[in-house]
């Protein structure tokens, strides 16, 4: 025998014994409810067994190459069944009303299959399954049946055309009642045609008084469509005109933003002016006052006999005494010129963004190349920050200022030795020794002590 059909075989007896083993009540699966197939566990066996019987008398014939085809996936299929049948196939309501139509149907189709590749009757004769006094009645048979064919194709022409004339006989009168029926049926169809032509025909008048109805409907809403499109282009222009205000409004105010700030900016500054020219003014004052203070004393010390190291203190004395409100006027003055600069720079600001507005009525006039003009002119004002008036070195002191200056500077080009002579007389200034006392000059004593 082949081995895949013995493979098959073997299969379907593993399927067998699963359903055989299966505890399933005896009353058959229609205990479990109307809507189970009505068979019992017996009958599924005997299905199994009979095709397994008919597969087993199939012998050692080679199957058909249709079949040889698909008997792996029939043993897959029936292995896969077994498979869900040992854990389904049970004495369980829910599991029995889905299971018994899978497994009747997969069977059903693989037997089908079975019997139209291994048992139709072509296959059965070809592989001599048949018992051979069978066969040989059969074939007797189908040789009597050709020769009684063969005789009776001259018979079988005599006999239809005498048919044929018996029928034609017989349907002649059927013939004229049918065309007298067919003659009614026409006048009739003719009449019913004349009555659905004039209907349609008034329809088509009153279809083509709505079509002229609607052209004129049509025409109205086109003039009240025209109507309605002056008046949106009207709408239109004035809110073109109502934007272009806007735009200008939002101009004006811009600009007005913008001078007001600077203008602002302008007055706070020269009102900080103020008060350092009243500091400059106190400084000045004091600086007098101190001054002349200090040359009092000068005046009245020099009178006196001094060493040059007293000469020198009371010089670096009245130099400090001056210094502070000297250094308060400088700081003063420094801070009124930068303030004086920003503020003129801040009023110049505001000027422009005022006419900047009227100056882009006008350039309008002109050329665009005009208008860009005026408005990069305006922002490279504005973008001019306002610190590079001040900027510069920064000094602590009028000291640095005038070490730093260009007048200092070629005072030490035409004279080299200034800075260096200087310091050396720094150096060597010092204060006297005082004299050995002497027995009359206690008197002098507090004024070389001064």
């Amino acid at each position: 025998m082949d081995k895949k059909l013995s493979l098959l075989i073997k299969k379907l007896n593993e399927l067998k014994d699963t359903v055989n083993n299966a505890n399933i009540d005896a009353r058959g699966f229609q205990a479990h409810g109307w809507n189970i197939v009505h068979l019992n566990k017996n009958q599924v066996i005997y299905l199994i067994s009979n095709k397994i019987s008919m597969l087993e008398s199939y012998g050692n014939k080679s199957v058909s190459d249709g079949f040889a085809n698909v008997i792996d996936d029939h043993i897959e299929k029936i292995e896969s069944l077994n498979n869900t049948s040992k854990s389904y196939f049970t004495n369980n309501q829910q599991h029995l009303v889905h299971i018994i139509p899978v497994f009747l149907l997969t069977l059903q189709t693989i037997f089908s299959d079975i019997d139209h590749e291994l048992f139709s009757y072509e296959n059965l004769q070809d592989k001599k399954l048949l018992p051979k006094s069978l066969s040989a009645r059969l074939r007797g048979v189908k040789n009597s049946i050709d020769r009684i064919e063969e005789s009776s194709e001259g018979l079988k022409g005599k006999v239809k055309s005498i048919n044929d004339a018996h029928e034609a006989a017989e349907n002649l009168p059927t013939d004229l009642e049918s065309l007298k029926e067919a003659r009614a049926e026409l006048l009739e169809m003719t009449s019913t045609a004349k009555k659905e032509f004039e209907t349609t025909k008034k329809e088509l008048s009153q279809l083509k008084d709505e079509a002229a109805l609607m052209k004129n409907n049509a025409k109205n809403a086109a003039l009240e469509i025209e109507k309605l499109k002056e008046i949106a282009s009207k709408h239109e222009n004035q809110a073109s005109k109502l934007v272009e205000k806007c735009d200008d409004a939002l101009q004006i105010t811009t600009t007005q933003g913008l001078a007001a700030g600077f203008d602002q900016k302008a007055k706070e500054l020269k009102s900080s002016i103020w008060i350092w020219i009243f500091a400059l003014l106190i400084a000045l004052g004091s600086g007098a006052w101190l001054g002349a203070e200090r040359v009092n004393e000068f005046t009245k010390v020099l009178g006196e006999q001094l060493t040059a190291g007293q000469a020198i203190l009371h010089t670096i004395m009245a130099i400090f005494s001056i210094g502070g409100p000297l250094w308060l006027a400088w700081l003063a003055t420094q801070q009124i010129n930068q303030r004086f600069k920003l503020s003129e720079d801040y009023s110049y600001k505001a000027t422009v963004a005022k006419s900047f507005t009227g100056f882009k009525k006008f350039a309008e006039r002109f050329s665009p190349d005009t208008e860009e003009r005026l408005f990069n002119s305006t922002l490279d004002r504005f973008d001019e920050m306002p610190l590079r008036l001040i900027n510069g070195k920064d000094y602590n002191s009028p000291w640095h200022e005038f070490i730093d200056s260009e007048a200092f500077k070629n005072a030490t080009k035409a004279f080299p030795n200034l800075v260096t002579e200087a310091g050396k007389f720094a150096s060597r200034t010092k204060l006297k020794e005082k004299p050995k006392p002497q027995k009359d000059s206690n008197i002098d004593k507090p004024k070389l002590e001064e």
